[in-house]
């Protein structure tokens, strides 16, 4: 999607209230067996070939989370996405206890439909430790999510700017209903673009009475959203005047690192990149923070990226760093310092 700062700033600030009642059966799961689960709730989007898979990674780390005790909680979790699921039938959970050590403790995720394998995870888990050695990527500037509009507005004016004779309701109610909320941050951009975004992104809903676990993996859910799609940033796929069509974008592999405790359910920056797109495969990464500037987690996914056919004489666009800072009315241009 092309991002407009003229189009999708409010100038005013929007309701932020977030009082409603969270979600809980995005990542809820029932024990059907010695550290066996299942999942009672699947989304497939709207044109996607499986269920969403960012609802796997966090029903995993939810499981893993289960044959697990307090104090310990999650430092990381390594995903890979072996075949799309199916909504029709919900997902069994199988954890194996691979170790348990005093500081970390490891558990191995296997995700089953129909008897086959189509997920596994590896999630580490540690006791909290004090340490004097911190530092952190400073958080980029962006505006306040308050003066932002939501995704379901974004996409109505993005549909309105690319001249699209009807708005797609479907994918509005299907927005609606997800329990997160995200805020696209616009920024300036040449006919290439550059290969990174930032959002705004949180739970939707109050989260003050569930454990940590549970913001954790409502994290790892909302991380799924946009981050394998900024490999494709460069080449201006679904925009006018673009001569490249998606042929395919399905994700791979995701992994998450967590480094500091937060609140879901509060307004988190969410601030993508892609090194590279190649051989059929892209590549991003992600740094989440919280609104004081914490990094709180930091994220990497790499996808299957094809076009619809193949230009033998195409050019590998460069860019001259990864991002740094992305300044939302700042213009740009393919070979501008990231």
């Amino acid at each position: 999607m092309t991002d407009s700062a003229a189009s999708t700033s409010t100038g005013d600030s929007v309701d932020d209230s977030n009082t409603s009642a969270f979600n809980e059966r995005t990542l809820e799961l029932e024990e059907i067996g010695p550290d066996t689960y299942i999942s009672v709730d699947l989304w497939k989007p709207k044109g996607n070939r499986g269920v969403f898979g960012g609802q796997v990674i966090g029903q995993a780390l939810s499981a893993a989370a289960k044959t697990v005790h307090s104090p310990y909680r999650c430092n990381s979790i390594h995903c890979y996405f072996l075949a799309p699921g199916d909504n029709s039938e919900m997902i069994v959970y199988e954890v194996r206890r691979v170790r348990q050590g005093r500081s970390f403790c490891s558990r191995l995720v296997i995700a089953k439909q129909k008897g086959r394998v189509i997920f596994m995870a590896t999630a580490s888990f540690q006791r909290p430790e004090p340490s004097s050695l911190s530092h952190q990527y400073v958080m980029p500037e962006a505006p306040a999510p308050e003066s932002l509009v939501s995704r379901e507005e974004f996409v109505r004016m993005t549909q309105k700017r690319l001249n699209t004779q009807l708005v797609d309701s479907d994918k509005l109610s299907e927005m609606d209903v997800l329990p997160v909320e995200t805020r696209y941050i616009p920024t300036a951009q040449d006919q290439r673009g550059l290969p990174s975004r930032m959002m705004w992104l949180r739970a939707k809903g109050d989260m003050s009475g569930l454990g940590h676990c549970h913001h954790q993996s409502m994290l790892a859910y909302a991380s799924d959203f946009g981050l394998i799609g900024t490999a494709l940033r460069p080449f201006q796929i679904g925009q006018p005047g673009s001569k490249r069509k998606l042929g395919m974008l399905v994700s791979l592999d995701h992994t998450i690192w967590f480094h500091e405790p937060f609140r879901a359910d509060e307004w988190m920056l969410y601030v993508m990149e892609s090194s590279r797109t190649a051989s059929g495969r892209g590549l991003a990464f992600g740094r989440i923070y919280n609104r004081d500037g914490v990094l709180i987690a930091s994220t990497a996914q790499e996808g299957v990226a094809r076009a619809a056919d193949i230009d033998t004489d195409h050019e590998t666009l460069e860019f001259a760093h990864k991002v740094d800072r992305i300044h939302p009315t700042a213009a740009v241009n393919s070979s501008a310092k990231l």
